[in-house]
């Protein structure tokens, strides 16, 4: 089944990840300025002028003619600045003042020529990383083209009216144009992320889908809870069953601690008995107990403390 997006499921779309949109602008924009700033290497490009016209007779019909022969010779004057014969003079020349070796089909890639159509004048532009050498060659160029002229076609019609200088600005990379470039990718690309996560989203959001797309019909609502409360509860138990068996064995702790204050109890009154065998009476602070009696009170201390103990051995 095809799923299409309406006009309005588009903006629904685009707002429920407008985060994702921002931010993939931003990285596109801060990628392409830093491509811009620090990888991409500037360039600069110098331009030199060159009139190609012969002497002019007196008569009219002559200068109109020559004229048109010069513009249709511009176009030979072209191939030759970028051949070879051109090219390898101004590469030795460039190497022998400048110290930059370059080879001819470098020399080539950083020539263009250009002109104004039905005009004498054409220029000749060279491009290089470095802004001084870019206009040393431009002229360099220039000169060793008017002089390959002469030696080749045996016309003396070619002029420099303006002699390249050095360029202040780079021609490229172009900063704020790359800049805008990055902040479009960026944008289509979240807005791309967004629609492709929609639209490879399967999941049933809402109950007009099921009636409507797939045609079902609504029989009814099941209700459903979550189990962070049967988490909770289960939490609770295992801490109450925690705490009763530390209680129970304070009281453990508790009970054996006291029968063996019985037990030291009745041990002194066992040594107590037998270091006074003789005195019939023992004195209290609430009434006096005789020989026997003392000796049956502390056989039966006896009997209570060995209580506990036999109880523990059984359980055991």
């Amino acid at each position: 089944m095809e799923q299409t997006i309406s006009l309005e499921s588009l903006f629904r779309v685009l707002r429920k990840n407008l985060r994702l949109i921002v931010i993939s602008t931003i990285v596109g924009t801060v990628l392409a300025a830093i491509i811009t700033f620090f990888i991409m290497t500037p360039k600069y490009s110098a331009s030199v002028d060159i009139l190609v016209n012969r002497k002019q007779d007196n008569a009219v019909t002559n200068q109109l003619s020559d004229q048109q022969a010069d513009v249709n010779m511009i176009n030979t004057y072209k191939d030759i600045i970028t051949k070879a014969v051109t090219l390898d003079p101004v590469r030795k020349e460039v190497n022998e003042k400048l110290g930059y070796n370059v080879s001819t089909a470098e020399l080539k890639e950083m020539i263009s020529v250009t002109n104004q159509q039905n005009s004498q004048v054409f220029s000749v532009s060279v491009t290089d990383t470095d802004a001084a050498r870019s206009a040393t060659v431009a002229n360099i160029i220039a000169e060793t083209f008017k002089k390959q002229v002469k030696k080749i076609l045996d016309v003396n019609n070619v002029s420099i009216i303006a002699k390249a200088t050095k360029p202040k600005a780079a021609v490229s990379p172009r900063k704020k144009l790359n800049i805008a470039i990055g902040l479009v990718i960026g944008l289509f690309f979240g807005v791309g992320l967004a629609l492709l996560s929609e639209l490879t989203d399967h999941n049933v959001k809402d109950m007009e889908y099921l009636t409507d797309e797939l045609g079902l019909t609504k029989l009814g609502m099941v209700g459903h809870y979550h189990t962070a409360n049967g988490k909770k509860k289960k939490g609770r138990s295992r801490a109450h069953r925690s705490s009763t068996t530390s209680t129970r064995r304070q009281t453990y702790q508790t009970t054996n601690t006291l029968t063996n204050d019985q037990a030291k109890v009745a041990t002194n009154s066992a040594d107590l008995t037998a270091s006074e065998p003789v005195q019939p009476v023992v004195k209290t602070a609430s009434s006096q107990v005789t020989a026997p009696q003392a000796s049956s009170h502390a056989s039966r201390l006896r009997t209570n403390d060995d209580l506990p103990r036999r109880q523990s051995q059984k359980r055991i």
